[in-house]
């Protein structure tokens, strides 16, 4: 009984979180981005319902909790968002794959062979890849170079997709 009280409270705590999430007032947002980032796993679910938001400044807080709490659980929402109508929610979403590292570079691979034709995805993927190296957090002998001129020519898919096939065959072979 005790327990369940004690998921309802936080549940409720999470909401309350979440509506000053949406507000206007925006010391009072960061406070409450803050408080949901604390709880990560508990608020992620709750939390990533905000990015179907109309309001931008929901999905924009939303994406910014997600990228904070640096969950591998949140690395299919931050590759969806990618592709969000909103420069400014996807570049928070490419940081949060940054943030990720490693755990990253496979998902995304995947994710630019399933949307090659998205100049939103080939763009995140160009500055997390770029920034993975510049971290030197890319597995040796990663073709980051030829990746990201690929990932600038977006007229050349063919290409691109051999490559990330070429990476995806060797990261598979490293992990067995």
């Amino acid at each position: 009984m005790k327990t369940e009280k004690l998921v309802q409270s936080e549940e409720n705590e999470i909401n309350e979180l979440l509506e000053i999430l949406c507000s206007n007032e925006g010391l009072k947002r960061e406070e409450a981005r803050k408080s949901l980032v604390k709880k990560s796993a508990n608020s992620l679910p709750l939390v990533i319902e905000l990015l179907d938001s109309e309001e931008h400044i929901c999905r924009w807080e939303a994406i910014k909790v997600i990228a904070e709490i640096n969950s591998p659980d949140s690395i299919p929402v931050l590759l969806e968002t990618l592709t969000d109508e909103s420069a400014d929610i996807r570049w928070i979403a490419s940081e949060g794959l940054i943030r990720m590292g490693t755990c990253s570079v496979k998902p995304l691979l995947e994710e630019i062979l399933d949307k090659h034709d998205s100049v939103f995805v080939l763009n995140g993927a160009h500055h997390v890849f770029s920034e993975l190296s510049t971290k030197q957090l890319l597995p040796s002998n990663f073709p980051v170079k030829k990746l990201l001129n690929l990932l600038k020519v977006s007229g050349n898919p063919s290409s691109l997709k051999i490559l990330i096939h070429k990476i995806l065959e060797g990261l598979n072979r490293k992990s067995r």
